[in-house]
């Protein structure tokens, strides 16, 4: 009976270790990049080809995307950083944050930022799954907006 218990646990164990992927930096950067590239271009059907369309996975995020969905948040996009887009800005740096949401197949936070100024940067960013032997986005788009005013002056 215990030789059935731990060869049950040590599998479980296991199958979760090979379904479980993990993302570098170096790839981070790369689907990033790529996704910055199609909103220089305007390259919206290469832009949508990052999610997975009608995928059940995704049903608790209720994010099954329609091309019409991802599309609009294609042009919101570029909206919010139309300054980088017009001064031809570069990826100052990225984050990667593992992200497990409860009831998705989402493993990671990416955003790529850029530097406007010495106060503000500006990002976009995925929720992204490992599916079908590549990284796919889950739900919608993220931007954020990062301000410091420095307010202290030197004596």
């Amino acid at each position: 009976m215990i030789k059935t218990i731990a060869t049950t646990f040590i599998s479980v164990l296991l199958f979760s270790i090979v379904q479980a992927h993990s993302i570098n930096k170096k790839d981070a950067r790369q689907l990033l990049e790529k996704a910055w590239g199609d909103l220089k271009k305007s390259d919206s059907t290469a832009f949508v080809n990052f999610w997975s369309l009608n995928d059940e996975v995704s049903i608790h995020q209720k994010r099954p995307h329609k091309k019409a969905e991802i599309i609009s948040n294609f042009n919101a996009m570029k909206e919010y950083l139309a300054t980088a887009l017009n001064k031809n800005l570069k990826i100052d740096f990225i984050d990667v944050d593992e992200q497990k949401l409860d009831g998705t197949d989402t493993e990671y936070w990416i955003k790529a930022w850029f530097k406007y100024d010495e106060h503000e940067y500006k990002s976009f960013g995925f929720y992204i799954a490992y599916k079908n032997e590549k990284w796919i986005v889950r739900d919608y788009p993220s931007t954020s907006t990062i301000v410091h005013n420095s307010t202290t002056k030197k004596k």
